[in-house]
């Protein structure tokens, strides 16, 4: 007879709630923040605009990247909160 498995400990979400988190710092460190730095032209946050300097980018294709992955970072959370199972 087969024995009932046990719940493992990921079933819990707690994994996938610490990725959830994960991805929200990202999108706020590397998304929201370059784009206030842009805005409010702040060099408290410079650290922030590090990956995209390379681009050298002008204007308001300078708010493209961090846009683009703020977006993507809300997509990632959405699509794994998703997936969690609900009490």
């Amino acid at each position: 007879m087969a024995q009932p498995q046990r719940p493992q400990p990921d079933d819990t979400g707690a994994r996938t709630r610490f990725v959830i988190n994960l991805v929200g710092v990202v999108g706020l460190l590397f998304g929201v923040l370059p784009i206030v730095r842009y805005l409010l032209d702040l060099s408290l946050f410079d650290f922030t605009v590090a990956p995209y300097e390379w681009l050298r980018l002008e204007g308001a294709a300078r708010y493209l990247p961090p846009g683009m992955l703020l977006v993507v970072c809300i997509a990632v959370a959405y699509l794994l909160e998703k997936r969690l199972p609900r009490d």
